[in-house]
């Protein structure tokens, strides 16, 4: 009786032992592990072709380590993200994703107090410099600019003279070239533009490309942006700076919580990446 009760006894382990098959970091598809997960070679390298539209044959090893660090980063804030208490909302990974970071960043409590703080703290981001509305006149020849020049002298509208003139791609409607710093004008242009006061109208201005003729439309002067006007921009500085910490620190907590681990021979390139490895699989 114990001798039947025994076989049965190797019969049901032996059983066992061959349906579980070998560990999961042994298997030659596994390339790496993240936590107790094995992550394997075919799902890696589909990610690769969506991510880069190549064939991952062409990508160099180098890019291949860094892609691949940045695959278990997303295969461990997945896994964050559903072991997230409370449980997240959404129907997708995706939507998960999101709701779990705006969770983590507070995007959802954000006050006007926060970004008032943000205003207060860097001052020198919210100074508008002095700018200058410009107009240009552009012309293949000096005789064409020169007329130009005089017609308006003569009392013609910019506007007329740049209809029928200019060469400028925007001349029907006036050849505006928008609000401009002084570091957006070219070296060429910036002290005969600069120099001039609303309403004024520059010399002929020589270069290898043709000739110009500009006029200020309107000076700007320096002054602080206000805090209502700066809001639109402050509301997303705020959430984009929350946002990327919150991904920094679940990433982080994510490896430290599912340890990753690269089991290096079952790459078939160099590992150079910043992950812990395993030169064999156990």
């Amino acid at each position: 009786m114990r001798r039947g009760a025994a076989l049965v006894l190797l019969l049901v382990a032996g059983g066992c032992a061959e349906k579980s098959g070998p560990p999961a970091m042994a298997r030659p598809e596994t390339i790496a592990m993240a936590g107790d997960q094995p992550v394997t070679l075919g799902a890696f390298m589909a990610w690769v072709k969506t991510a880069t539209s190549e064939d991952p044959k062409n990508v160099s090893p180098r890019v291949l380590s860094s892609l691949l660090d940045q695959y278990l980063d997303e295969v461990l804030l997945a896994r964050v993200v559903e072991a997230a208490e409370p449980k997240v909302s959404g129907t997708t990974a995706r939507e998960k994703r999101r709701a779990f970071l705006n969770r983590a960043a507070g995007l959802e409590t954000l006050q006007e107090t926060d970004f008032r703080r943000e205003y207060d703290a860097h001052p020198e981001r919210y100074k508008r410099p002095t700018l200058v509305r410009v107009s240009q006149l552009f012309f293949r020849a000096r005789e064409d600019a020169d007329a130009a020049v005089k017609r308006l002298a003569e009392g013609a509208s910019w506007e007329d003279v740049s209809r029928a003139k200019s060469v400028e791609p925007n001349a029907a409607s006036g050849g505006s070239l928008g609000l401009l710093g002084r570091a957006d004008l070219p070296r060429e242009f910036e002290k005969a533009v600069w120099s001039l006061s609303a309403g004024r109208t520059s010399a002929v201005l020589a270069t290898p490309h043709g000739f110009h003729v500009f006029r200020v439309d309107e000076r700007l002067d320096a002054r602080d942006v206000t805090f209502e006007e700066a809001l639109p921009g402050l509301r997303i500085a705020v959430a984009e700076d929350r946002s990327a910490r919150a991904v920094g620190e679940a990433i982080a907590g994510a490896h430290r919580r599912f340890p990753a681990l690269v089991v290096e021979d079952h790459l078939p390139f160099p590992y150079v990446g910043a992950n812990a490895r395993s030169p064999e699989a156990r």
